[in-house]
Parts: structure tokens; C-alpha cells; sequence
């Protein structure tokens, strides 16, 4: 495949492992999916509150001078020992021995965007171009059953239409145009893409923003669309608030696909996928004037609870004049109906709009991993509060977390990715950060590409106690430019 400076600017991959091997040297089986129908609409139920009357819960107002009085924390359960606050390790290479033998990846599947078009490749197959034009913007989501893939349809992303495609090639058609934005105000955008978990609906948010200095603020809404049939329904009117910059996703789904968050006027509810009302404001946060800043939730992988983190901000005016705004961290449990103070100490604190959040959690809900004011990365244990210093200096997060919670890296770091380990000091990993394929086993590229190579082998580590097991793959990807692409591994085992 030709390498030219165009292919190494605008690169997104996105792996979808169907049924990865459960050894490291069982070569994998392929297996078709069960086709299954679309899900039928029916009609919206009205947006009014459940009978039930939800305990009463604690206000969270950001700290304007007062201590605010903390719960204790009990333990749940055995946890590693915690690194000390005072240390300050620097992080090495991560000892590597290599493996004779070949693992195999015959059910990766691969998308990227190069030279104007989506593509689609299978294990070590050809590469199959899906669309046609000039898709120049890599921005592009992928369905869980890999079958569905959203992208925006452009040379830029602020006049994209945004089209959907089967996985094969087939069923390409309009989903969100700007003709149908126009149609809620001229000037409208999209906000956040998100698929529904094991279904092929998308949720995203719009937003219109005034552009009057002395009268600063958006219209935000919220709709459901569905990939198959085309169809968007409306789930939030757009509503006027104040004016937001940099995250506009001001809701969340649950693992489960059933359920969903939704942050608006100072408190989150719970909703169905359907907009119906579970659970009204299961907290509340004071919204920061003239721009608000949303609540970040995570669900816990079970979708038995949640974790906030609230913005701990009155007035804001963007990070150059107002600093990098503080967050409050919450728990939040359905069968007790209570919520929860975490408190971390130093809080966390959103860093950057380009390659951090405010916190990533691990997937049984325990532990969190953010940034602090000072740039440094801490490490907290979301069950008895306590946090810990981890990085002296900022690195880019995400975390990618394993399944068992016990290891992360972060895949967008502009210098080396990072092995990090919740009981043990962090290391560098050995080249650049694809995704997980289990708790133990990820894919990964070297850092070496000069010469500019046509094709670069996908390499497999296994992180077997202090050390970590590489193995050569069948599987090749196209020359391509570091940093310039995300990596993100999807699909079921």
C-alpha cells in the first residue's frame, strides 16, 4: 500500500476483537454473529417523574471558604497496598522477552480512514474501502457488534454530514445532515456520538450557541438515532442554558444499555433509553457561571451504581483566565438511593481538552486515576477515599484499564505510552498502546517505522509479573504516522 504524507496526517483505527483466543497460543475461531432485527420504535413516553418519591440527598456546593464536613470511609474488601504520597518514581522500560512462537489474530478486525476514505480490514485480509469522497476528518464510531460504523462524511468536521454503513459495505445512507441541524437553528452542531450498548442506536447531543458577547449561552438537546432505519427521535427539546466550551456530552449510558445519566440545571437524572423518567436528581451541583461545565459519570460495570464527579467551580471563564477547574468526586448506589462524598485529597482537576478527562475509573469501580492542579498523577481508591501520588509530571489520560482492574495505560501520550499497575510503580510499555485483548494481554506496534514501511506487524504483550511476554502476530496494519491515530479496542471475547 502506497505511503505518502497525506496517509501519515489523518489516521483512526478502531479494533474490534470477535471471540479473541482465551490462550496465547490457541489460534482463534471464527465464528458468525447471529443476525438479529432492528429494534423496533414505539412511541416516546412523556417526560414526567416516576411515583416514587426518592430518598432525600445531600446538596453539593462547590467550597467558597468553609470546611466541608466528610463522611468515614469503611473499606470494602482487600486492596493492594497503595504507593506512598511522597514517592516520586520515574518510570523504565518494562523488561521484555520475546516468544518463538506466533499469536494469532485472525478475528481482529480493523477500521481507519486513509487518503479520504473509511476502510474496513479483516485479520491479515486486504484492506475493503467502504465509502467514497473526501472523508478527511478521521472521526468515526463503531458499533459493539462491529456490524455498524458512524462517520462524518467531509473535509471538515464543522460542515460534515454524518452517514452510517454496514461493516460490508452495504446500506450507506445520510443520518445527521446539516439540512436537518438547520432545521432546530441555523448554526446548529452536533455535540458527542455515542452508541447504545448491543443495539445500533446512537445518542448525541446538539447544541446552538449564541455568538453575541453581552449574551453568551447554548441551546443544548438531546436525540436518539437509529443506524439501521435512519429514524431520530427526539429524547430533549433543546433548552437555553449558559454557555459551554469543550464538553458537551452531558449524559452517559450504563453498561447495560438500559439506562442513562443526564445533567442539566444544576442536577442529574437517571432516564431510560427511551427518555422516560427513573429517577429524579440523584445529586445536585451548583452551575458555574457564564460557562457550565457538565458533571463527568462513570458507570460501574454492572450498572448497579455510578461515579460523578462534579464540577467543584462558581464562576468560570475558561481555563486561561479562570485555571483548570476542580471536581468533587460522588458516589452513587440505586438500591440504597444515596449519594456519596468521595473525598480525594488533592481533588481531581480537568487538565486539558485535547487529550484528558477528569478521571478514569477502573471497570469494578474502585479506583481512579487524575491529574491534580500541580500537573501530577495521583491514583485514588473510590471505596475508603484515600488517594495516593503516583506521576510527578502530567501524562495524557484516558487510562485504559484491563478487565481485572489492575492495570492501565494510556494509549494518547505524546511522548511513551504508560504501563501502570495500581499496586506497583509504573513502567513504560514497549511500543505503541492498540488495546486489551484480556486482563493480562494487549496489542501494540513498535515504535520503530523509519525506514517508512508498507506494512507493520501488530505485536502481543502479556505482562507476567515484573516482566512482559511479546509475540509476533499473522495480522499487518499500513505504514502509518505516530501520533497521529487512536486505537480503540471493541467487541465482545
Amino acid at each position: 500500500m502506497k505511503s505518502n504524507s497525506k496517509l501519515r496526517q489523518y489516521f483512526w483505527i478502531v479494533f474490534v476483537f470477535l471471540l479473541v483466543a482465551c490462550g496465547p497460543l490457541v489460534p482463534a475461531q471464527t465464528v458468525t454473529p447471529t443476525a438479529t432485527s432492528a429494534p423496533a420504535y414505539t412511541a416516546l413516553p412523556t417526560f414526567t417523574p416516576v411515583a416514587k418519591t426518592p430518598t432525600t440527598l445531600p446538596t453539593f456546593t462547590p467550597d467558597v471558604g468553609m470546611p466541608m464536613a466528610l463522611p468515614t470511609f469503611s473499606p470494602l474488601g482487600s486492596f493492594p497496598t497503595l504507593i506512598p504520597r511522597t514517592a516520586t518514581f520515574v518510570p523504565v522500560p518494562i523488561p521484555v522477552t520475546t516468544s518463538p512462537k506466533i499469536f494469532p489474530l485472525d478475528n481482529l478486525r480493523m477500521f481507519y480512514i486513509m487518503d479520504g476514505n473509511l476502510y474496513v480490514q479483516g485479520g491479515n485480509n486486504s484492506p475493503k474501502r467502504l465509502s467514497s469522497g473526501e472523508d478527511l476528518y478521521p472521526v468515526f464510531f463503531v458499533s459493539d457488534d462491529g456490524k455498524k460504523i458512524v462517520f462524518y462524511h467531509g473535509k471538515r468536521k464543522d460542515d460534515a454530514d454524518i452517514f452510517s454503513i454496514n461493516a460490508d459495505g452495504s446500506h450507506e445512507q445520510e443520518l445527521i445532515t446539516r439540512d436537518w441541524l438547520t432545521t432546530l437553528g441555523t448554526g446548529t452542531e452536533t455535540g458527542e456520538l455515542v452508541f447504545v450498548p448491543n443495539t445500533h442506536q446512537i445518542f448525541f447531543n446538539t447544541y446552538l450557541c449564541s455568538k453575541d458577547y453581552f449574551s453568551l449561552g447554548c441551546a443544548v438537546g438531546l436525540y436518539l438515532a437509529d443506524t439501521d432505519t435512519g429514524e431520530i427521535k427526539e429524547i430533549m427539546p433543546p433548552s437555553l442554558g449558559h454557555e459551554v466550551i469543550g464538553q458537551y456530552e452531558n449524559f452517559s449510558i450504563s453498561p447495560d444499555g438500559k439506562l442513562m445519566s443526564f445533567a442539566h440545571e444544576g442536577q442529574i437524572d437517571i432516564l431510560s433509553v427511551d427518555g422516560k423518567v427513573i429517577q429524579r436528581n440523584i445529586m445536585k451541583y451548583t452551575r458555574s457561571t457564564p460557562i457550565e461545565l457538565y458533571p463527568r459519570v462513570f458507570w460501574l460495570s454492572d450498572s448497579s451504581g455510578l461515579i460523578a464527579a462534579l464540577p467543584d467551580v462558581i464562576e468560570y471563564h475558561g481555563a486561561h483566565y479562570s485555571g483548570y477547574p476542580a471536581y468533587a468526586v460522588w458516589q452513587y448506589m440505586f438500591n440504597d438511593d444515596v449519594a456519596t462524598h468521595i473525598p480525594f485529597d488533592p481533588p481531581p482537576i480537568w487538565v486539558s481538552m485535547d487529550c484528558n478527562d477528569v478521571m478514569s475509573v477502573s471497570p469494578n469501580g474502585n479506583w481512579g486515576v487524575y491529574h491534580t492542579n500541580d500537573s501530577q498523577v495521583y491514583i485514588g481508591n473510590l471505596v475508603d477515599g484515600s488517594s495516593h501520588l503516583y506521576l510527578p509530571y502530567m501524562y495524557c489520560l484516558p487510562a485504559h484499564w484491563s478487565s481485572d482492574s489492575i492495570h492501565f495505560i494510556n494509549g494518547g501520550n505524546p511522548d511513551q505510552p504508560l504501563l501502570g499497575t495500581v499496586d506497583k510503580s509504573p513502567a513504560f510499555a514497549p511500543g505503541y498502546f492498540l488495546g486489551w485483548i484480556d486482563a493480562k494481554r494487549f496489542i501494540y506496534i513498535p515504535y520503530s517505522s523509519s525506514p517508512v514501511q508498507e506494512n507493520i506487524q501488530i505485536l502481543v504483550g502479556e505482562i507476567v509479573g515484573e516482566t512482559l511476554l511479546t509475540y509476533k502476530s499473522n495480522v499487518s496494519i499500513p505504514d502509518i504516522y505516530p501520533y497521529s491515530f487512536t486505537f480503540t479496542m471493541l467487541g465482545g471475547k
